[in-house]
């Protein structure tokens, strides 16, 4: 499954240092072999369940998370920042 970046997703992630976007790439990598590891708090985002596909959410960091949909053929990442990410 590819990863298709917003251009907000890529904007923010440039603001990250090297060390943060080494993680990113590793969580991304973990989602895509269990996107239910305990360390990814992978959950459906509750003010955007009625998108379609509802929009998710996984942890990088206990301050940053990506916002992500999951389509048929690849994987839509929205967002990536704290908790404010979560309202859009």
């Amino acid at each position: 499954m590819d990863f298709i970046p917003s251009p907000t997703f890529e904007k923010r992630l440039r603001r990250y240092d090297q060390k943060i976007r080494d993680k990113v790439r590793k969580k991304l990598k973990l989602f895509l072999q269990n996107k239910n590891h305990p360390s990814l708090r992978y959950k459906t985002v509750q003010a955007l369940k009625n998108e379609n596909p509802p929009v998710k959410e996984i942890s990088i960091t206990m301050d940053i998370r990506i916002t992500l949909q999951e389509f048929r053929d690849h994987i839509y990442l929205r967002n990536i920042g704290g908790h404010e990410i979560l309202l859009h």
